[in-house]
Protein backbone atom coordinates (compact mmCIF):
# COMPACT_ATOMS: atom_id res chain seq x y z
CA UNK A 1 0.00 0.00 0.00
CA UNK A 2 1.66 3.39 -1.16
CA UNK A 3 1.54 6.40 1.46
CA UNK A 4 -0.26 9.83 -0.28
CA UNK A 5 1.60 12.89 1.20
CA UNK A 6 -1.57 15.03 0.77
CA UNK A 7 -3.58 11.97 2.36
CA UNK A 8 -1.24 12.26 5.31
CA UNK A 9 -1.56 15.61 6.06
CA UNK A 10 -5.35 15.72 5.67
CA UNK A 11 -5.46 13.22 8.09
CA UNK A 12 -2.80 15.07 10.79
CA UNK A 13 -5.02 18.03 10.62
CA UNK A 14 -8.08 16.24 11.22
CA UNK A 15 -6.53 14.36 14.19
CA UNK A 16 -5.88 18.01 15.54
CA UNK A 17 -9.46 19.13 15.19
CA UNK A 18 -10.56 15.95 17.30
CA UNK A 19 -8.96 16.00 20.48
CA UNK A 20 -11.81 16.24 22.80
CA UNK A 21 -13.45 18.81 24.67
CA UNK A 22 -11.30 21.81 25.68
CA UNK A 23 -13.62 24.35 27.31
CA UNK A 24 -13.69 23.55 31.16
CA UNK A 25 -17.84 22.84 30.47
CA UNK A 26 -17.03 20.55 27.95
CA UNK A 27 -14.89 18.81 29.98
CA UNK A 28 -17.34 18.98 32.96
CA UNK A 29 -20.11 17.39 30.42
CA UNK A 30 -18.04 14.78 29.10
CA UNK A 31 -17.00 13.39 32.23
CA UNK A 32 -20.49 12.61 32.97
CA UNK A 33 -20.94 10.27 30.20
CA UNK A 34 -20.55 7.31 31.89
CA UNK A 35 -22.67 8.24 34.51
CA UNK A 36 -25.61 8.27 32.27
CA UNK A 37 -26.57 4.60 32.18
CA UNK A 38 -25.11 3.40 35.21
CA UNK A 39 -23.35 0.65 33.30
CA UNK A 40 -19.67 1.85 34.27
CA UNK A 41 -20.29 0.95 38.13
CA UNK A 42 -19.62 -2.80 39.22
CA UNK A 43 -23.32 -4.42 40.68
CA UNK A 44 -23.21 -6.80 43.27
CA UNK A 45 -24.60 -9.50 41.82
CA UNK A 46 -23.82 -12.37 44.31
CA UNK A 47 -26.33 -11.37 46.50
CA UNK A 48 -29.39 -11.39 44.02
CA UNK A 49 -31.89 -14.11 44.09
CA UNK A 50 -31.79 -13.89 40.49
CA UNK A 51 -27.62 -14.76 40.51
CA UNK A 52 -28.56 -17.44 42.97
CA UNK A 53 -31.03 -19.72 40.56
CA UNK A 54 -28.82 -18.73 37.58
CA UNK A 55 -25.86 -20.46 39.63
CA UNK A 56 -28.01 -23.12 40.54
CA UNK A 57 -29.62 -23.55 37.01
CA UNK A 58 -26.19 -23.82 35.54
CA UNK A 59 -25.07 -26.06 37.90
CA UNK A 60 -26.92 -28.69 36.86
CA UNK A 61 -25.22 -28.85 33.65
CA UNK A 62 -22.05 -29.83 35.30
CA UNK A 63 -19.81 -26.35 35.28
CA UNK A 64 -18.02 -25.90 38.01
CA UNK A 65 -18.70 -23.35 40.94
CA UNK A 66 -16.41 -20.81 39.96
CA UNK A 67 -17.80 -21.39 36.11
CA UNK A 68 -21.42 -20.89 37.23
CA UNK A 69 -20.89 -17.55 39.38
CA UNK A 70 -18.99 -15.97 36.54
CA UNK A 71 -21.57 -16.93 33.82
CA UNK A 72 -24.58 -16.32 36.01
CA UNK A 73 -22.92 -12.37 36.62
CA UNK A 74 -22.19 -12.38 32.83
CA UNK A 75 -26.00 -12.84 32.07
CA UNK A 76 -26.92 -10.55 34.83
CA UNK A 77 -24.68 -7.95 33.04
CA UNK A 78 -25.53 -8.21 29.75
CA UNK A 79 -29.47 -8.08 30.97
CA UNK A 80 -28.50 -4.63 32.37
CA UNK A 81 -26.88 -3.74 28.76
CA UNK A 82 -30.19 -4.99 27.18
CA UNK A 83 -32.16 -3.21 29.70
CA UNK A 84 -30.11 0.15 29.15
CA UNK A 85 -31.13 -0.26 25.82
CA UNK A 86 -34.63 -0.62 26.14
CA UNK A 87 -34.33 2.62 28.44
CA UNK A 88 -32.96 4.64 25.50
CA UNK A 89 -35.50 3.76 23.10
CA UNK A 90 -38.61 4.42 24.99
CA UNK A 91 -37.67 7.75 26.59
CA UNK A 92 -34.45 9.61 24.71
CA UNK A 93 -33.18 12.83 25.67
CA UNK A 94 -35.95 15.48 24.66
CA UNK A 95 -35.04 17.85 21.89
CA UNK A 96 -35.65 21.73 22.32
CA UNK A 97 -37.63 22.19 19.05
CA UNK A 98 -38.21 25.62 19.63
CA UNK A 99 -34.43 26.50 20.21
CA UNK A 100 -33.76 24.42 16.83
CA UNK A 101 -36.71 25.94 15.14
CA UNK A 102 -36.30 29.75 15.72
CA UNK A 103 -35.24 32.52 13.29
CA UNK A 104 -32.05 34.29 15.03
CA UNK A 105 -32.24 37.31 12.91
CA UNK A 106 -36.31 37.93 13.52
CA UNK A 107 -35.43 37.56 17.55
CA UNK A 108 -32.71 40.80 17.02
CA UNK A 109 -35.68 43.16 17.93
CA UNK A 110 -37.02 40.79 20.54
CA UNK A 111 -33.02 41.10 21.97
CA UNK A 112 -33.04 44.61 21.91
CA UNK A 113 -36.01 45.27 23.68
CA UNK A 114 -34.95 42.58 26.60
CA UNK A 115 -31.37 44.47 26.58
CA UNK A 116 -33.09 48.17 26.13
CA UNK A 117 -33.79 49.13 30.13
CA UNK A 118 -30.23 48.46 31.06
CA UNK A 119 -28.78 51.13 28.55
CA UNK A 120 -27.27 48.08 26.11
CA UNK A 121 -25.12 48.78 23.30
CA UNK A 122 -25.82 47.26 19.56
CA UNK A 123 -22.68 45.31 20.34
CA UNK A 124 -24.85 43.63 23.42
CA UNK A 125 -27.72 42.69 21.07
CA UNK A 126 -25.03 40.94 18.35
CA UNK A 127 -23.11 39.04 21.01
CA UNK A 128 -26.75 37.57 22.80
CA UNK A 129 -27.87 36.54 19.01
CA UNK A 130 -24.42 35.04 18.43
CA UNK A 131 -24.92 33.36 21.82
CA UNK A 132 -28.55 32.58 20.50
CA UNK A 133 -27.10 30.90 17.80
CA UNK A 134 -24.68 28.58 19.06
CA UNK A 135 -26.84 27.24 21.00
CA UNK A 136 -29.34 26.64 17.88
CA UNK A 137 -26.19 25.35 16.16
CA UNK A 138 -25.53 22.30 19.01
CA UNK A 139 -28.93 21.46 19.57
CA UNK A 140 -29.18 21.23 15.82
CA UNK A 141 -26.29 19.33 15.58
CA UNK A 142 -27.77 16.76 18.34
CA UNK A 143 -30.40 15.73 16.06
CA UNK A 144 -33.79 14.99 16.23
CA UNK A 145 -35.42 12.12 18.57
CA UNK A 146 -33.90 9.44 16.38
CA UNK A 147 -30.41 10.48 16.29
CA UNK A 148 -30.38 10.95 19.81
CA UNK A 149 -31.26 7.87 20.55
CA UNK A 150 -29.24 6.44 17.94
CA UNK A 151 -25.94 8.00 19.41
CA UNK A 152 -26.92 6.89 22.75
CA UNK A 153 -27.44 3.51 21.53
CA UNK A 154 -23.91 3.56 19.88
CA UNK A 155 -22.07 4.27 23.60
CA UNK A 156 -23.98 1.35 24.54
CA UNK A 157 -22.63 -1.13 21.83
CA UNK A 158 -19.80 -1.45 23.40
CA UNK A 159 -20.75 -2.37 26.71
CA UNK A 160 -22.70 -5.20 24.98
CA UNK A 161 -19.60 -6.02 23.04
CA UNK A 162 -17.61 -6.68 26.42
CA UNK A 163 -20.59 -8.29 28.06
CA UNK A 164 -20.80 -10.65 25.47
CA UNK A 165 -16.80 -11.16 25.72
CA UNK A 166 -16.86 -12.00 29.65
CA UNK A 167 -19.92 -14.49 29.19
CA UNK A 168 -18.29 -16.84 26.25
CA UNK A 169 -15.13 -16.49 28.26
CA UNK A 170 -16.60 -17.98 31.39
CA UNK A 171 -18.76 -20.48 29.28
CA UNK A 172 -15.33 -21.44 27.54
CA UNK A 173 -13.30 -21.92 31.10
CA UNK A 174 -16.15 -23.78 32.36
Amino acid sequence: MTTNPRRNLTNRCNALKSTGPRSASGKRASSQNSRKHGLNSAPDFESSSEHRALVELIAEEGFSASACADIAAGLLNYRRVMDAYYDTYTSPEPADEFLRDANVKASNPIFSELLSPSGSEPQDVREMASFFASMQRQERRKGGPVSRRSSDTHKLIRYQRNGIARLSRAVRQG
